[in-house]
């Protein structure tokens, strides 16, 4: 069976002629090259070339053997470009799982701008909980996950992306619009937007409630900060969300203030030890915590070097 260099030195003979011009243009010695034709020939079992004044003549069928070895020769570069494009993160496959707040808002700014310069790449984007992101990473669904409350499973790899915090959001003209910062209690006394018990953020806000000697009490439940965020953009009444469903939001018909009581909360990216993860989501995950640290201005919130 004859391999790629045989073929490569053989059409490089057809090409120039003699053994030492292909020598020349293939970096070897001549008598390497000679070698090289009469081998060839011996695992072939017939005549590739013909001696005419000083040069060699390919018979029909080395040039018959040479115009397939093209294919072979473009399927190689080919190949060449594609291990260029991976090498440089311009083609691939990204499959990303992030929960409502990063995944609607955040998450297709920074796609556009990874994505500028890489045409090529495939994008999965698919929205969540936490659990349900977790289970796609281990089962080996997506590679990446993106989440405000951290995932918390042996199998995965989780790093902080930055630090946001809760705060209330309010229409414009509503009482608490004036204040400069708003209490807990506060929000027992309006028509308040919160999350159902058995969601992170609503345990989370529970437990702030609860250390004030507080019962939380609310008049519209959702399992998510997009939905609290879009019930108050419709007059429905406050809620506290996580300053990242804010970032690069439209906030002219709502207000934000901060809460008398700091509640920190972190956005996190995730991967599973239980697959190799791809170079381009190795790429993104940085690309993702760097631009959020440089270009997006979260409410209350301090970012993770």
């Amino acid at each position: 069976m004859i391999n790629a260099r045989q073929l490569e030195v053989m059409c490089a003979v057809i090409e120039l002629g003699t053994t030492a011009k292909a020598a020349e243009l293939l970096s070897v010695s001549q008598p390497a090259v000679s070698n090289m034709i009469r081998h060839i020939e011996s695992l072939v079992g017939f005549p590739l070339f013909q001696r005419e004044h000083g040069r060699l003549v390919p018979t029909p069928e080395a040039r018959h053997i040479a115009q397939e070895a093209q294919h072979l020769f473009m399927q190689q570069n080919r190949i060449s470009t594609i291990i260029d494009e991976i090498r440089g993160g311009q083609i691939g496959r990204l499959s990303v799982a992030a929960t409502p707040s990063l995944g609607q808002i955040i998450l297709p700014r920074v796609l556009a701008a990874f994505t500028k310069n890489r045409p090529k790449l495939r994008i999965s984007v698919d929205l969540g909980h936490t659990d349900q992101i977790a289970n796609r990473l281990v089962s080996g669904q997506v590679e990446l996950g993106l989440t405000i409350s951290q995932l918390r499973h042996s199998a995965l790899a989780v790093r902080p992306i930055a630090q946001g915090a809760l705060v209330c959001i309010c229409p414009r003209d509503h009482e608490l619009a004036l204040a400069d910062r708003v209490r807990l209690a506060d929000l027992n006394h309006v028509s308040h937007v919160s999350y159902s018990a058995e969601t992170p953020m609503g345990r989370m806000i529970d437990a702030a409630f609860s250390a004030q000697g507080l019962e939380r009490r609310y008049s519209f439940e959702v399992r998510h900060t997009i939905a609290a965020l879009e019930l108050v953009r419709h007059g429905l009444g406050v809620a506290l969300v996580d300053s990242f469903v804010l970032a690069g939001n439209d906030m002219d018909e709502i207000a934000v203030r901060p809460l008398d009581t700091s509640l920190p909360i972190e956005a996190h990216s995730a991967t599973s030890n239980l697959f190799p993860t791809s170079k381009v989501t190795l790429e993104f995950q940085q690309f993702f915590r760097a631009f959020v640290s440089e270009r997006l201005q979260l409410p209350g919130a301090t970012h993770h070097p």
